[in-house]
């Protein structure tokens, strides 16, 4: 298959809650987050590739041992040929956990049509006023986000919407605003951003537990789950 994966993990602990996880990434974004933490993949610069033969020869041999898949990025539901790889992976019997910034819905929709995943993780990079400049971008189409939002709280695939919480970019009036806009998620989780040296942006700033404890207190007004992750 013509499709090539730019990073691969072959278990992770962190992926996908309470499974033994292989997690592969794609390269390329169509979003440019200063936070972003996989700055070579988002930038489309030169990595070491993944055939689609060399991943599925490896899930293939640990059948047995893992049980998900975690398909990460970059942005996946970019990539070319990206459903009929996930499709073949699933034909393994893996569970399929998707990462997505949520900007194209109609990749999600056919996922969840064909029932090739099982649990989806999608940004919410901030309130809408704030979306565009939080993804680093003059402008964004926020249908496509909203879209993505509706399909996904209308499917019955497990699923969680979730922050990374950044100085420079969420005060309380921001969480506020989410709340008021997304009607009560399964999962939201507010995620403690670290500065890592392969971040888009290096000057960067977390938000400290107490504010991120304010942050949810707010959210927990409207949402039935919330959780700090990472603090």
């Amino acid at each position: 298959m013509d499709i090539k994966f730019f990073g691969f993990e072959p278990l992770s602990l962190v992926d996908f809650d309470g499974k033994l996880t292989c997690t592969i990434f794609t390269k390329a974004c169509n979003l440019r987050c200063p936070f972003c933490h996989n700055a070579s993949l988002v930038l489309d610069q030169s990595l070491r590739t993944y055939s689609f033969e060399e991943i599925y020869e490896f899930l293939s041999s640990r059948k047995n041992m893992l049980d998900a898949v975690c398909i990460s990025g970059g942005e996946p539901t970019l990539m070319k040929n990206i459903v009929e790889a996930i499709k073949m992976i699933k034909e393994l019997g893996y569970l399929i956990k998707l990462d997505t910034n949520g900007t194209n819905p109609d990749v999600i929709q056919e996922l969840i049509d064909q029932k090739l995943i099982d649990y989806i993780a999608m940004d919410i990079k901030n309130s809408l006023d704030a979306y565009h400049t939080t993804c680093g971008l003059a402008s964004l189409n926020l249908f496509n986000i909203q879209k993505s939002i509706n399909i996904i709280q209308n499917s019955n695939i497990d699923y969680e919407f979730r922050t990374t919480l950044v100085k420079e970019f969420h005060t309380i009036d921001n969480i506020k605003k989410i709340s008021e806009w997304i009607v009560n998620p399964k999962r939201f989780y507010l995620q403690k951003f670290v500065d890592h040296d392969t971040c888009l942006q290096h000057d960067l700033h977390e938000i400290d537990l107490e504010t991120a404890k304010s942050f949810k207190k707010v959210l927990k007004e409207k949402f039935d789950f919330v959780e700090l992750r990472g603090y």
